[in-house]
């Protein structure tokens, strides 16, 4: 079983940087909760929130995969750094099992 089979169809079909308005739909939070956890991620030092990148003064993009990472562990990635897209890799990697067995804590805790 692929890690593709736990997100959401429509995120799939999404282009590589999604507004916080997509992002926010994919999680199925609300507009102005999603720029809440946009606020936070950039005022935390990249620790905790929405992971986006900013684009100018107004402009925040979530990175597709990044999201992807928040839906499969929880893990808020730092977007600055180098580490986070090359353990990425490795965490692809893992067996399906591993993988299932992080959904469905995922899903326990909700």
């Amino acid at each position: 079983m692929d890690a593709a089979d736990f997100l959401p169809d429509e995120l799939t079909d999404m282009p590589a940087l999604l507004t916080v308005e997509e992002a926010a739909r994919v999680l199925r939070i609300g507009r102005s909760l999603g720029y809440e956890l946009a606020r936070r991620y950039l005022a935390s030092n990249e620790t905790e929130g929405l992971p986006v990148i900013r684009f100018g003064h107004a402009c925040l993009r979530v990175p597709r995969w990044a999201l992807v990472e928040l839906i499969r562990t929880g893990r808020v990635v730092r977007l600055n750094d180098p580490s986070a897209h090359s353990s990425l890799k490795s965490r692809r990697q893992r067996s399906a099992s591993t993988r299932l067995a992080s959904q469905l804590t995922l899903l326990e805790s909700d």
